[in-house]
């Protein structure tokens, strides 16, 4: 047993020691110059932001020094050269706001990326200048790669010794994070953990209104993902991540993208490991809009706000036709390349009337399924073999990429509240009639019913 864990030590060390030395940004090297061990470690990219995001991780830094517990504190203040002059200056004093807060020493040297460290009652911190002029990041890798170089220089120093964490926690500056943040348990199958989160209201009430509605959409994809049983039933919220190094590692990092760099960072990770929610309590998340990137929560906030009550999501028939599609791949355990497809459309036949069961046949060919089941027959006689294949092939881009395909097919997009009180896999709802209309109902109060009944299955 002994010689067993001393393998996968080691075997876990040689994976972080090659992306280290092949993949990892140059700043990586920044985790081996720590002057102090700790237990944990928090990334966080900050862009045109202010000292909140000291305010937000408070209760969690402190209830980890009540446990005799230190964190890293990393944050990578990001522009890039395409930014305004105030975005600029705005991080510019957010980094003074940092260094003048704390006793910081220079951990660079020339040519180096700019980093201080310090040494404060809660935590350890690092404070990465990816914003003054020749060091500002390259337009269209902005949130990704800032992310990446945190994570990938708390890998370093996990690496090093420098801190004990055994998990890389992500977040965001617009976040509260609970005092039992750090007070988690990981499962040895387990390729990263998702934080539960809600969503506070600003107090403006079209972004607030805005907001809600998006979160009972976010809940409303994944349990009609974990209906269809997706494995990639999670919420993909940066906010909301924290990864195992060694699995980390091994998919090479955080994507180095302008936007969605949660979601495909997890939709490696899901290949490699589970995907696990944890039990802590809830990150709150600051409602508010944002334009500054093309995709994700505080766009869609933006969005939804200027044309409210037109607001429409997926139909739940979708989700079926998923269902239908995912139960059909038990036809791969026998059957031959040339046939696959036509057996897994053939079986959904029976349970899909003739129309659905030409719109799922088009998705399905639209994606490339046919040459993909092919490809999964080819792999191996071994069921398992070929299941996990295709688990990785109709990955969380490929799920999305069919919901797009049956959209397409005709299946259009309702009503938020039509969707949700049509769907079977959102009942019951907690604390509202199951007989009462979801239209007119307060949308916090759907999105917190969504959120129990999230939690409850």
């Amino acid at each position: 047993l002994l010689r067993t864990e001393l393998s996968m030590s080691g075997s876990r060390k040689n994976v972080i020691s090659k992306y280290l030395n092949r993949y990892a940004e140059p700043e990586s090297q920044f985790g081996a110059r720590l002057e102090r061990s700790t237990d944990h470690v928090l990334v966080i990219p900050a862009y045109d932001e202010s000292m909140f995001l000291l305010t937000g991780t408070r209760a969690a830094f402190r209830q980890a020094r009540v446990r005799g517990h230190r964190v890293l504190f990393i944050v990578v203040v990001n522009a890039t050269e395409d930014d305004k002059a105030a975005v600029h200056q705005r991080n510019e004093t957010l980094i003074a706001s940092l260094k003048s807060q704390f006793r910081t020493t220079a951990l660079h040297a020339r040519n180096e990326t700019p980093c201080w460290y310090a040494q404060a009652e809660n935590c350890d911190i690092l404070i990465l200048d990816r914003n003054s002029h020749g060091n500002r990041l390259p337009s269209g890798e902005g949130v990704g790669l800032a992310r990446k170089i945190g994570c990938d220089l708390a890998l370093s120093a996990i690496h090093a010794g420098s801190t004990q964490a055994s998990l890389i926690h992500t977040s965001d500056c617009d976040v509260n994070l609970p005092s039992n943040y750090f007070d988690v348990k990981i499962n040895n199958l387990s390729a990263a953990l998702i934080y539960p989160f809600l969503h506070e209201p600003c107090g403006v009430v079209f972004i607030d209104e805005a907001h809600a509605r998006y979160e009972a959409y976010l809940r409303y994809y994944v349990l009609g993902l974990r209906h269809a049983g997706s494995p990639y039933a999670y919420h993909s919220i940066g906010s909301c991540i924290a990864a195992v190094p060694m699995h980390y590692a091994a998919v090479r990092g955080v994507p180095k993208l302008q936007a969605g760099e949660d979601f495909y960072l997890l939709n490696k990770l899901a290949k490699v490991g589970r995907i696990d929610r944890t039990t802590s309590s809830p990150i709150t998340i600051k409602a508010r809009r944002s334009l500054r990137v093309p995709f994700g929560t505080g766009r869609a906030t933006n969005d939804i706000a200027q044309n409210i009550d037109g607001y429409r999501i997926y139909s739940p028939r979708i989700f079926d036709l998923i269902k239908t599609w995912l139960d059909g791949l038990v036809v791969l355990e026998n059957t031959s390349p040339n046939t696959a497809f036509e057996s897994v459309c053939h079986r959904a036949s029976k349970t899909l009337g003739s129309i659905d069961s030409h719109r799922l046949y088009t998705g399905l060919t639209m994606i490339g399924a046919p040459q993909a089941l092919r490809s999964a027959i080819a792999q191996s006689p071994a069921p398992a073999v070929r299941q996990k294949w295709m688990r990785d092939w109709f990955d969380a881009f490929r799920t999305l990429k069919l919901i797009h395909a049956l959209r397409d097919t005709g299946i259009v997009d309702i009503p938020w509240q039509d969707a949700i009180s049509e769907a079977t896999f959102c009942r019951p709802l907690q604390g509202i009639n199951s007989s009462t209309p979801l239209r007119g109902l307060d949308s916090f109060q759907i999105s917190q019913s969504l959120a129990q009944l999230e939690r409850g299955t």
